[in-house]
């Protein structure tokens, strides 16, 4: 499976975090495209990607002058060319493209936490009713975006995860590519999402 991952990352560190722990999730090399590329949706698609992920970022949404700089990747989601799943950033910046706004939380939510499924996805196979998975933002989406059903939701966050009700697109605020030996459902999630994929291909 070819999965190539879009880097909004500003850090070159939280970059090869992110990179080192979607690969060690998925069990799968990943190509990677920084969000700011000229030409970035040919950058893209000229990998011939199964899966394209976006990752976090420490760049707020809400602060000029970063929608602009994160417009490509935008326009990118809603043509949703290949499946894509969001992650933090990545699923404010789905969420905000098809018309959801966004609420600050007021401080940093950095910590293991609780997130509950309210609606039954195969992403969610094998995993309980309350899964244990790594946060780390201030900003939440504000509303389910227009054409996707709400899937999860925890005690700081309504909008926990996404997908879009007829297109491949998929949305965590959680990040579970940070899953470990004590807390592993992340990494069940991922490997869920690999299986819908695989099987769409």
């Amino acid at each position: 499976m070819k999965i190539v991952m879009v880097n909004n990352y500003r850090e070159r560190e939280k970059t090869l975090q992110a990179l080192q722990n979607l690969t060690r999730c998925t069990g799968q090399p990943l190509e990677t495209v920084d969000h700011g590329v000229p030409e970035f949706e040919r950058k893209v698609l000229e990998l011939s990607p199964d899966l394209v992920i976006l990752t976090g970022s420490s760049a707020l949404l809400t602060r000029s002058g970063t929608r602009e700089e994160f417009q490509q990747e935008a326009d990118f989601v809603k043509k949703a060319p290949v499946p894509i799943l969001g992650i933090c950033f990545g699923h404010q910046l789905i969420g905000t493209a098809f018309g959801s706004g966004l609420s600050d939380l007021g401080q940093m939510i950095q910590r293991f936490d609780q997130v509950s499924v309210v609606h039954r996805h195969p992403l969610f196979d094998g995993l309980p009713p309350k899964i244990t998975v790594a946060e780390s933002h201030r900003q939440v989406l504000n509303k389910v975006p227009l054409g996707f059903q709400r899937l999860a939701e925890s005690t700081t966050t309504t909008v926990e995860a996404i997908r879009h009700e007829t297109k491949p697109i998929y949305g965590v605020q959680f990040h579970p590519e940070r899953a470990n030996d004590l807390h592993p459902d992340g990494r069940i999630f991922l490997q869920n999402l690999l299986k819908i994929t695989r099987t769409r291909a």
